[in-house]
């Protein structure tokens, strides 16, 4: 019992000591401030401790660096996915409004085209193009509409002007397959292809074939060498009429495009005549097939 009462005395006469030295030392270093013996014990630790501190800033410092140049990387990292993933959303808008605008720019091109005497004079079927042409030798595309929906062999198909330049549809091919819900559409392109036509301005017939030298371009051939043609002029369709050697399958009128170059042939008894079609190839999308057969 009295260890335990010897104890508590020493315990709260080491606290009452401390207790004073603390005021002590605070009255001190109120009363000289910096100047004083408690400003000198300061410099004192100070100066014993700044050779450490130094030490240890330096030893530390790269660490911390490091640390701050790694949060500031997968920091950056973030950001540049979260950019990445703002402009793949934004370049997927644009290419949906650029689709939006071309499918809408073609759509007034065929209603356009629908108003044209040619065109209304069959009943029409709108079509979308669900496969491309398999290479520059089989220049063929496959339409979503078939016999159910009225479509038959050798009816002509038109697509929009691709020049955006308000121009008429123009023809693009003929039905040359058909099953039930499909439709296969030789174009004018394919190395196969002869369609009999006529300068629209002066009525001189030939027949157009895809150029040899440029898939994307058409040329006329059989062209007397009297007619008078020049750049500019329309070519269309020469009609049902047997005239020529090749029967024609497609009807009168249908635009295919313009004469971009006139020039005579090898032998000098014909002209050659070089057509630029109104129809985009590389972009065929929404097309139109006039039931002329059916």
């Amino acid at each position: 019992m009295l260890i335990s009462k010897n104890r508590v005395i020493r315990r709260r006469a080491i606290i009452g000591l401390l207790f004073a030295a603390s005021l002590t030392l605070l009255t001190l270093s109120f009363r000289d401030g910096s100047n004083g013996a408690i400003g000198a014990i300061q410099r004192t630790a100070v100066s014993v401790t700044a050779p450490a501190s130094e030490v240890t800033h330096r030893v530390t410092q790269p660490f911390v660096d490091a640390w701050h140049w790694t949060s500031g990387l997968v920091n950056a990292r973030e950001e540049n996915t979260k950019l990445k993933a703002e402009l793949q959303r934004a370049t997927a808008q644009l290419q949906a409004a650029e689709h939006a605008q071309i499918s809408n720019t073609q759509l007034r091109n065929l209603l356009h085209f629908q108003h044209n005497p040619v065109s209304a004079s069959y009943k029409s079927v709108g079509a979308d193009v669900i496969a491309p042409p398999a290479n520059a030798y089989h220049q063929s595309i496959t339409l979503d509409v078939g016999s159910n929906d009225g479509v038959a062999v050798n009816d002509p198909v038109v697509a929009p002007s691709g020049d955006g330049s308000g121009a008429p549809a123009g023809l693009i091919g003929r039905v040359s397959e058909v099953t039930g819900s499909a439709s296969k559409v030789q174009l004018i392109t394919d190395p196969e292809s002869a369609v009999t036509a006529s300068d629209e301005k002066g009525g001189a017939k030939g027949i157009v074939l895809p150029s040899a030298g440029n898939p994307d371009m058409l040329q006329m051939i059989n062209v007397p060498i009297s007619a008078a043609m020049q750049q500019g002029d329309v070519i269309v369709t020469a009609g049902f009429g047997t005239g020529s050697k090749l029967q024609a399958l497609l009807p009168q009128g249908i635009p295919i495009g313009t004469v971009t170059s006139v020039s005579e042939s090898d032998s000098g008894t014909q002209k050659s005549i070089q057509v630029t079609p109104f129809v985009d190839f590389q972009n065929l999308n929404l097309v139109q097939v006039l039931k002329v057969h059916g």
